[in-house]
């Protein structure tokens, strides 16, 4: 397993690295993960989920970041302007669904668990799926750029390609009520013989979740997300609490997941 210090950006960077989005060559720039606006930006500890997760896990101590979760991999051009000029609508649509969110639980009698926010979709996933492709170890910025089924459309759709996504993913969400932050840029799901590769961005309020088009995994509770919509439609119920850490649940039958560490990270606010 790779050490932890490694995706913390611990070692020196020159100019030969390669940027994860646009695939260029040259310095690294800091990304926030999640994205500076969408959530009170505290000191946090970061641990890989293969350390936490599972029948034998056992309890590490994680690595302090002072002011987020942050992951120097992409360059500062994609930064300011792919994820920059759209983080904005992720932090609107986090604030409008925090504030129904916090009157729903304060009101004894709500007569409906579904609360709703507008929002431009593509600007909201383009930025959600930017801070996914950047959540990596710096490792991966020294490795020779190269086509990829999974990654290419995603990186296309970032740089401004609105149809690049239109055959090769799905997108779902569904109510994430945790304090904890968790990103994964890609994991591999297998499901009574169904097998997806996945990816998840997870922050109170919500779990962003990409997958293989029509493959179909996903956990009870997920809504569709289409580029088309005009506003997301959250179930604050109880009904699915459990698999609301997705990937981060209990497997049964023949269902397993394969992960690496260092694209797979929980971060925990430290108050």
């Amino acid at each position: 397993m790779m050490l932890l210090r490694q995706f913390n950006n611990r070692v020196a960077l020159s100019s030969c690295n390669r940027r994860v989005i646009c695939g260029k060559y040259g310095r690294l720039s800091k990304d926030h993960v999640p994205p500076q606006g969408s959530i009170t930006v505290t000191k946090v500890e970061q641990v890989h989920l293969t350390e936490v997760f599972g029948l034998n896990a056992n309890p590490v101590k994680g690595i302090p970041s002072t002011n987020g979760s942050k992951f120097r991999t992409i360059c500062r051009e994609c930064n300011m302007t792919a994820l920059g000029e759209n983080d904005g609508e992720i932090a609107d649509v986090c604030k409008a669904l925090t504030r129904q969110i916090n009157h729903f639980f304060r009101a004894a009698n709500s007569p409906t668990s579904h609360v709703y926010t507008p929002l431009n979709a593509v600007k909201y996933c383009r930025a959600m799926i930017g801070h996914i492709l950047a959540a990596t170890s710096v490792n991966e910025c020294r490795r020779e750029p190269c086509e990829a089924p999974y990654f290419t459309p995603l990186q296309q759709f970032v740089l401004g390609d609105d149809h690049a996504l239109e055959d090769t993913h799905d997108i779902y969400y569904w109510f994430f009520p945790h304090k904890h932050h968790q990103s994964i840029k890609i994991f591999r799901m297998v499901n009574e013989g169904n097998e997806c590769s996945m990816s998840i961005l997870s922050f109170f309020p919500l779990a962003f979740l990409l997958t293989e088009k029509g493959k179909g995994i996903y956990p009870a509770g997920a809504v569709k997300l289409e580029l088309s919509d005009k506003s997301l439609f959250v179930d604050l119920s109880a009904l699915n609490i459990d698999f609301s850490t997705f990937p981060a649940v209990e497997l049964k039958g023949n269902q397993f997941l394969l992960m690496a560490g260092s694209m797979s990270i929980l971060s925990y606010p430290i108050t």
